[in-house]
């Protein structure tokens, strides 16, 4: 049986069309493939483990919820002054939409709950075998303790390939206080400074379904880092004092980078990717960096100051790239619970950055503008603003996101983005602009809801068929869902249709994916099977479908299909008793060779 008539058949065996609402899918689904969980995904599983107690988390807290809009936040902590909120019913009844509280609830207690001492994950990933590969088996294993004032964890990973079981490893010892000294972190940490031009989370977020929130950057100043990305931590002491109305935050770093040098021992590119095969390219470059970053807050308002030194131990090949340089910068939120005004300027290497914004309207009709400049060659190592790019430097643009609650039960996100690239680039040796525009709606009904979700992107893209150059490229994406809820039971299915056109070489390309998705809940069980179906022309190029997949938890998977195939996969999740869980999940590419994975994680909590 040919593979076009496997399809069909599966297709004829879906019952219905239902779906089951997922509102990280909302956030997460990225174009780009990834198994790294970002900081927002490893705050909301951590949230979902430990919920905020809605009468007693504060502003800050709440703001980790990016469903949650300026003015709901000042809401809920006025309308906690007066009486305590009890239920669901009284966030609605002070305004709170019930799109929103649908997106929160897996997030929010309203009692007081015993928050968790010890946490312990310990997983394993296996893949088929692979040419060449020692190991397929993908190690990871974290643990947290909490005592008193006092944290501490350990975390270590070994990728498949590699042979080390401590290839790579993070540690930290907190400590968190509320007199002068908040937070103290020796190990490794990251900073999160203004809107994140010379510190951030390097795997952040700038543009997502909620449109109005999450290009916003609300960054902890001072974290642990916990993610297994294996690079750009930092490494040494870090501390948050608070005298009044000030915070002072000095830090001190300094961490091992893996980086391709050339034969006069300059650096080329760091490897990224954390696959360590050759250990004369592991860890075989320092940074050492230092400085101070300062926070005001007066009334409604903040502003801050960030001054830092870097230094790498190899020049770069690059000769307009410095191993040694300086960085400062000014970051402003002002009027932040009502119309905020937000932005920060730097300059790093003395080269110049920015980026400013507001966002204005009623909770009704929320908006938000923002632009941004960043100077071609402008250090973008431990940085991470809006951008349309992973590394920020060479761009300019501006984004205007709307988020409309036109019914009851009703909310559309839609943004605009308009972008150049203003100078040369590696493939494209002349200036560059782009587009994207972004639309959807939610509409939930008694038992079931509907997504609907329209993206149209247009670029300048280095595309190679008869001849290498600059074309012209647009890609559209149509989307639609369906979901419901049956007691335990949640059906979920997706309709997909992506074409792609050059206009110049009037060539078209098109693709489309379904997927029927099981999900039964119970106390201690959690059963998730899922199986997509595809067909995408791969010629003159490959069109791409991005398919947000669950996971066991602390694997944030953003899978990409192309071609003619089937994908599956079976996640389960069951607690033994009250501290201990087993989550499993296998998923397979069944006309893709050597793409079957394993995941099997043991996690103990007390």
């Amino acid at each position: 049986m040919n593979l076009g008539n496997r399809i069909l058949i599966i297709l004829l065996l879906l019952p219905f069309l239902l779906l089951a609402e997922d509102a990280e899918e909302k956030i997460f689904s990225l174009e780009e493939e990834t198994f790294h969980a970002n900081e927002t995904s490893e705050i909301l599983e951590t949230l979902r483990k430990n919920p905020l107690n809605i009468n007693q988390a504060s502003a800050s807290d709440l703001q980790k919820l990016p469903w949650l809009s300026e003015e709901d936040i000042h809401k809920i902590v006025e309308s906690r002054k007066q009486q305590e909120i009890s239920n669901w019913q009284d966030l609605e009844n002070i305004g709170i939409s019930s799109i929103t509280i649908s997106d929160i609830m897996d997030y929010i207690i309203f009692k007081p709950k015993e928050k968790l001492k010890y946490r312990q994950s310990l997983r394993f990933e296996l893949n088929e075998a692979k040419e060449n590969f020692p190991s397929t088996l993908k190690y990871y294993q974290r643990i947290r303790l909490d005592y008193g004032k006092f944290q501490s964890g350990f975390l270590t990973q070994k990728d498949e390939g590699e042979t080390d079981l401590l290839d790579f490893y993070s540690y930290h010892l907190s400590y968190s206080g509320a007199g002068i000294f908040q937070k103290t972190i020796i190990g490794k940490y990251r900073l999160g400074i203004g809107q994140g031009l010379i510190f951030a989370p390097k795997l952040g977020l700038s543009k997502s379904a909620e449109a109005t929130t999450i290009p916003v950057k609300k960054y902890n100043l001072l974290r642990p880092y916990t993610s297994s990305y294996e690079i750009w931590e930092m490494q040494g002491i870090s501390t948050d004092i608070r005298l009044g109305d000030f915070q002072i935050i000095p830090f001190v770093s300094r961490s091992a980078l893996s980086a391709n040098l050339d034969s006069t021992g300059c650096i080329t590119s760091f490897n990224e990717g954390g696959l360590h095969l050759d250990e004369t390219k592991k860890n075989n470059v320092r940074e050492t960096l230092f400085g101070s970053a300062v926070q005001y807050d007066f009334f409604d308002h903040q502003v801050g100051f960030c001054a830092a030194s870097f230094d790498f131990n190899h020049n770069f090949a690059d000769p307009e790239m410095s191993a040694k340089y300086t960085a400062g910068s000014f970051n402003f939120l002002l009027n932040r619970s009502s119309y905020p005004i937000f932005g920060e300027f730097a300059a790093i290497d003395a080269k110049l950055g920015g980026v400013m914004g507001a966002k204005f309207g009623e909770n009704s009709f929320r908006q938000l503008i923002l632009v941004r400049y960043y100077e071609k060659g402008i250090p973008t190592w431990q940085g991470n603003p809006f951008s349309t790019q992973s590394n920020f430097e060479n761009e300019t643009g501006i984004y205007y996101g709307i988020t409309l609650l036109p019914f009851v039960r009703n909310k559309i996100n839609c943004y605009f983005d308009v972008w150049s690239f203003p100078e040369t680039r590696y493939f494209e040796k002349m200036p560059t602009v782009g587009s994207d525009q972004f639309l959807q709606w939610e509409s939930h009904f008694e038992t079931n809801s509907l997504r609907a979700t329209v993206q149209h992107k247009s670029k300048e893209k280095y595309i190679s068929l008869d001849d290498a150059k600059i074309r012209d490229f647009e890609r559209t994406l149509l989307r639609l869902d369906w979901w419901q809820k049956l007691n335990t039971v949640t059906l979920k299915t997706r309709g997909e249709f992506v074409s792609e056109f050059l206009p110049e070489d009037k060539v078209y390309t098109s693709g489309y994916l379904m997927y029927e998705q099981l999900k039964w809940q119970s106390k201690k069980l959690e059963f998730i099977t899922q199986v997509t179906v595809y067909r995408s022309d791969t010629s003159p190029f490959k069109v791409k479908h991005y398919v947000y997949e669950n996971n066991v938890d602390g694997v944030m998977q953003n899978s990409v299909l192309s071609g003619d195939g089937i994908a599956s996969y079976l996640l389960v999740k069951y607690k033994l008793g009250k501290n201990l869980e087993l989550q499993f999940k296998i998923s397979d590419e069944w006309q893709v060779p050597a793409r079957r994975r394993l995941f099997f994680q043991i996690i103990g909590s007390w």
